[in-house]
């Protein structure tokens, strides 16, 4: 059986790479993500399906040829209850506005998968530099909830 800090090692190298097929396997279908703030994919996600509807809005804004996920990261916390991790990225959105971002996200496991994520972002820096304000919100499943 996988570990969870295994897991959550594999989900920022795969973040790093971009590569979302392995991000997606890391993931229980039913994973529940909780986004923090008020930008337009602001909200609860009850599935990895879900997810993958708003992902698309966060990487055309972004320009990977200066752009990393996932440059530093770090295992703040390790517990029964899950892990809570802190993930710097850094570089360009395509409008040429820097996007040095940092992440919290507090991970929940079950059966060697992940089974929510609660992250926390500088939602007025996305909104700013990813261009999302005035553009209508994303469906999601419901209001971040805890």
């Amino acid at each position: 059986m996988t570990s969870n800090r295994a897991i959550v090692t594999a989900y920022y190298e795969a973040l790093a790479r971009l590569d979302v097929t392995a991000f997606e396997t890391l993931h229980h279908a039913d994973v529940v993500y909780n986004v923090s703030g008020n930008t337009i994919i602001s909200g609860r996600y009850d599935s990895f399906a879900a997810l993958k509807r708003v992902l698309p809005l966060i990487f055309e804004a972004l320009d990977f040829e200066q752009f990393q996920f996932a440059k530093n990261w770090k295992i703040m916390t390790e517990g029964d209850d899950g892990i809570t991790a802190i993930m710097e990225a850094q570089g360009m959105a395509k409008n040429g506005r820097r996007y040095d971002q940092r992440y919290a996200h507090i991970f929940s496991f079950r059966d060697g998968k992940i089974a929510s994520v609660h992250e926390f972002f500088d939602t007025q820096l996305a909104n700013e530099s990813l261009e999302f304000t005035g553009k209508a919100p994303c469906q999601t499943d419901g209001d971040f909830a805890l």
